[in-house]
């Protein structure tokens, strides 16, 4: 008998690197990611319904209407699928929203997996992978998990070796960032046409598992001179033991790699004493990724 409902965690994520290359002819920028799926998870409770796509939140900042990616992704599995039937979506929301963790595009993605799951769809992963290539950028690697590449406007993502980390530490001043802002403040930064190469030589003369202590952003320089907090925290960070601090995606969470537990203790309590929101997480790899997704 097919189930009535399934539960799915939604994995965040961070950006070992990010860098942007030139802006596009559609708009977007060229990038060069490496994404890393993360401890800290949204639960999503879907349910079969009669009709129509409905979505709630535990979370008043996200929106539960047309705009919301998870219901565009049930939207749009629907009618690949031909599906009359409707479903709700209940979204237990842990990941800090538009924190740069890229909580909604791995909401859409838990939906397209757990709707598979609960419709008994048989799908080919290049449609499903299409499929979240229109919904957002970052909803393709959600489908991938663990360490990946991702390149154009971050859709296209290829499997990497795992970085493992099991000491990391995130935090949010509290505010939202634009992330479409944050491109558009790079301007002639990046519109020359002329590509940079991402640091492969980590991957080749150190190996993958350097990347914590190389990790990049070019969308910091811009986003740390409209918020200066960020780089507050960044440095707090470093102060309490971290080797290293960096901003994932356009912000405004913050990641910091530790050595050890007391440090990474110590620095949870100094966060959070000072107000901010912060959790300490660890890497999830594809066989854990996809191991533990369905509870």
């Amino acid at each position: 008998m097919a189930p009535t409902s399934v539960k799915v965690r939604s994995y965040a994520k961070i950006n070992w690197t990010l860098e942007v290359l030139h802006l596009r002819e559609d708009g977007y920028h060229e990038i060069r990611t490496i994404y890393q799926t993360v401890s800290l998870h949204d639960l999503l409770h879907i349910r079969a319904s009669r009709r129509g796509v409905t979505v709630h939140c535990d979370d008043g900042l996200v929106p539960c209407d047309e705009t919301n990616l998870a219901h565009k992704a049930a939207l749009l599995l629907k009618e690949l699928a031909g599906r009359k039937s409707g479903v709700t979506i209940d979204i237990e929301k842990r990941i800090p929203v538009a924190g740069g963790l890229a909580g909604g595009s791995s909401n859409a993605a838990a939906t397209l997996m757990g709707l598979v799951r609960l419709w008994g769809l048989q799908v080919q992963d290049c449609d499903l992978l299409n499929l979240a290539a229109k919904i957002g950028s970052d909803v393709p690697f959600f489908l991938t998990g663990g360490t990946a590449l991702g390149v154009g406007r971050g859709e296209e993502v290829y499997p990497l070796g795992e970085v493992s980390s099991s000491r990391l530490l995130l935090a949010n001043p509290g505010i939202a960032v634009s992330t479409p802002g944050a491109y558009k403040g790079l301007g002639r930064l990046t519109t020359s046409g002329q590509t940079r190469i991402m640091p492969f030589t980590v991957l080749a003369a150190k190996g993958i598992s350097e990347l914590p202590l190389a990790a990049r952003n070019d969308l910091e320089e811009v986003v740390l001179a409209v918020h200066p907090e960020i780089e507050g925290l960044k440095l707090r960070l470093i102060g309490l033991g971290a080797n290293q601090a960096l901003m994932s995606g356009s912000g405004a969470t913050v990641f910091g790699v530790f050595d050890n537990k007391r440090d990474l203790s110590r620095a949870l309590g100094a966060i959070r004493s000072a107000g901010y929101w912060c959790e300490a997480v660890r890497t999830v790899d594809r066989r854990g990724y996809f191991g533990t997704l369905f509870e």
